[in-house]
């Protein structure tokens, strides 16, 4: 006894990680978990480029992973029924280079002014943890000396202790490795003229950032410089309303969001003030009697709360539609920014197939106009913003039958000079064509008595004596045949050939009235 094989089509036991992170020089090894009907067929893309053709082989190596390695990796699978795409992973290389400058570096500042020393550029992934050191010592962080979130050393009311050289010792947290930029030599000068007593600036103002949402925590930075810098105030607002109280520290420097959601993003303005002089910088009973500055500063910067894409509508796994139909799959997405949808079947873009019979309506579905059975495969629905990406897919099942009359031609009869029409109703995928014949020969339809309907019906008429027989309808696709035929009879018309004629007759005799009628002899005439 034979067995039903059922065929089923790839699907992934899991997918892959948004990204992931790998020291460079260690191997790399991407496994792409799918099961369905064997053989399975494997293949591998890094950035939308192959670099592994189609094969039994479910992993991917780099035996020794460089910095060049990182990007994006995709697997598809395939089978019998149609290639199925995962979503990318995101592999990243930890590493740390070299410094892009070598030389030593020279910078002065007033005395009592302030200096912003970047640190030198170096080839590292990720951030690297900056350390700064002064003749070999390191550098303390505390109100007049700011480690930005940037690796900025800010020295602010310059003193002759702040002059010598400065080294930023870079370290990459994923792999240990450590490494000391150039010398950068500071030189502290005699301040000849003080400048203004009430002296008010940002050295660092808040960058714009953002964040995906529910991410740890994002930090916004502001650094203010004054003289006195002991008078100085910093006040973080939102989107212009109080003053926020919670997540700020570093002498009010630094201001962290933790678990962003929407709610958070929008305008943050960091608002520096100088406090009363006298009395009121200490908080005494004098306080009243101080003199504050009249001017904030003002800078300000916008934090965008990233939503990675999530489906609100998504097709079922298996959609089956008929041939010569139209069939329109639902896909429907939200995320912030708006994300980008892209159809593909069997892995390949929608668009690259050319074909006006895709189309992607404004609502993300996908409408086939007029479905061929070439059409059968995996189709899915990836949507990507810069968050990240997700995707869906179902298994189109594209089906043909062959006719069926659902109603046929039954034996009629007609009168010699009147119409008839005969029946023929198909159903059918392709839609089948209809043929009809009499006595094993096509029905002339270039006579103006035969015509065939829309419907697959055929009308006869003026009906004539010859055009009685056997007809049979012909429901004809590539799947198949059907026939169904019927008597067509007709009658000859009943006429008086001989009319009866005027008589005279006594009374009480007997005449004879004629009437010569011609009839079909199926008809009784009385």
């Amino acid at each position: 006894m034979a067995r039903l094989r059922i065929e089923v089509p790839p699907f992934f036991k899991r997918e892959p990680l948004h990204t992931q992170l790998h020291l460079e020089g260690n191997r790399l090894v991407l496994t792409c978990l799918a099961e369905g009907s064997w053989p399975l067929e494997f293949r591998w893309l890094v950035n939308d480029t192959e670099i592994a053709p189609f094969s039994p082989e479910n992993r991917y190596f780099i035996p020794v992973l460089h910095r060049s390695d990182a990007g994006f990796y995709q697997c598809a699978v395939r089978n019998r029924q149609g290639t199925l795409m995962q979503r990318r992973t995101e592999v990243q290389v930890a590493y740390l280079g070299d410094f892009s400058e070598s030389a030593e570096r020279r910078l002065s500042v007033r005395e009592g002014g302030a200096v912003v020393i970047e640190a030198p550029r170096v080839g590292c992934f990720p951030t690297p943890q900056v350390t700064w050191l002064r003749e070999g010592r390191k550098v303390s962080p505390s109100p007049r000396v700011v480690v930005t979130l940037e690796n900025q050393l800010v020295v602010m009311m310059a003193a002759s202790g702040d002059a010598g050289t400065y080294h930023a010792q870079v370290m990459n947290e994923r792999n240990g490795e450590t490494k000391t930029g150039p010398p950068i030599v500071l030189t502290v000068r005699d301040a000849e003229d003080p400048g203004p007593s009430d002296f008010l600036e940002i050295v660092v103002a808040p960058r714009n950032m953002s964040v995906v949402a529910g991410a740890g925590e994002v930090s916004l930075e502001c650094v203010p410089y004054a003289r006195p810098l002991e008078r100085v105030a910093v006040t973080w607002r939102h989107n212009g309303g109080p003053a926020i109280t919670s997540g700020v520290g570093d002498f009010g420097r630094r201001l962290t969001v933790t678990s962003p959601s929407a709610a958070d993003a929008g305008r943050y303005d960091c608002e520096v003030t100088l406090g009363p002089r006298g009395p009121a910088a200490s908080g005494g009973a004098g306080a009243a009697n101080g003199v504050a500055a009249a001017h904030p500063v003002v800078r300000s910067a916008y934090l965008a709360v990233l939503e990675v894409p999530f489906f609100t509508v998504e097709p079922r796994r298996r959609i089956m539609g008929v041939v010569e139909q139209a069939l329109e799959i639902p896909c429907q997405a939200a995320g912030l920014p708006p994300p980008t949808l892209t159809w593909y079947r069997d892995s390949s873009p929608i668009g690259h197939f050319g074909d006006s019979r895709f189309r992607v309506l404004a609502n993300g579905s996908l409408l086939v106009a007029s479905l061929e059975e070439k059409d059968s495969g995996m189709v899915q629905c990836f949507v990507r913003n810069v968050a990240g990406e997700v995707q869906t897919h179902t298994f189109l099942t594209v089906t043909s039958f062959p006719p069926n009359i659902t109603r046929g031609p039954v034996d009629s009869t007609a009168i010699e000079g009147t119409a008839l029409t005969l029946p023929c109703e198909v159903s059918g995928a392709p839609k089948p064509a209809i043929t009809w014949f009499k006595g094993g020969k096509a029905v002339p339809l270039s006579s103006m008595r035969f015509s065939l309907l829309p419907s697959g019906w055929l009308r006869v008429g003026p009906a004539e004596l010859r055009d009685a027989g056997i007809y049979t309808c012909l429901a004809k696709n590539y799947r198949g045949e059907a026939t169904a035929r019927a008597r067509f009879t007709v009658w000859v018309r009943t006429r008086i050939a001989v009319p009866p004629r005027d008589q005279s007759v006594e009374k009480g005799m007997t005449t004879t009235l004629h009437c010569g009628v011609t009839h079909d002899p199926a008809v009784a005439v009385r």
